[in-house]
């Protein structure tokens, strides 16, 4: 009786499927394709979880995003004064924020490091680390 082994097939790279060389159990041909399959992965994990993002949390980070254009930085003196209509136009709500605080009888909003108190045209924005993380809730 005769018997015949089946060709054994070449393994290939999980990212650009070129024949592997080498060590048995080698999955990748170099790093860049380890680092891009991996790259990948995350990407394809990262857009389903934006999916499935509430809409609340969608808006703080669109927020979080527009307030970082206005370059405010810890410690700047004063406060940088905005149109209401300007920051609209951009797509931030205000109604959206991730925490607020009382201070000087102002009613201070924050989005993260980024805080604003609002009057009928103009929301009055600073950079503050610390009002959010503080305990007067």
């Amino acid at each position: 009786m005769n018997q015949r082994t089946a060709p054994t097939e070449k393994p290939h790279c999980r990212y650009c499927e070129k024949e592997l060389h080498g060590r048995a159990g080698k999955i990748f041909c170099n790093v860049d394709c380890k680092n891009n399959y991996n790259s990948r992965i995350r990407s394809v994990k990262r857009a389903e979880e934006n999916r499935l993002f509430p809409d609340v949390l969608k808006a703080i980070k669109n927020n979080y995003r527009i307030l970082l254009d206005y370059d405010l930085k810890p410690g700047d003196i004063g406060e940088s004064m905005v149109k209401k209509t300007e920051l609209k136009r951009q797509g931030f709500d205000q109604r959206f924020c991730t925490g607020a605080v009382v201070e000087n009888n102002r009613l201070w909003k924050c989005c993260f490091t980024f805080c604003w108190h609002e009057d009928e045209n103009y929301l009055y924005l600073k950079c503050d680390p610390y009002v959010n993380n503080s305990s007067k809730y």
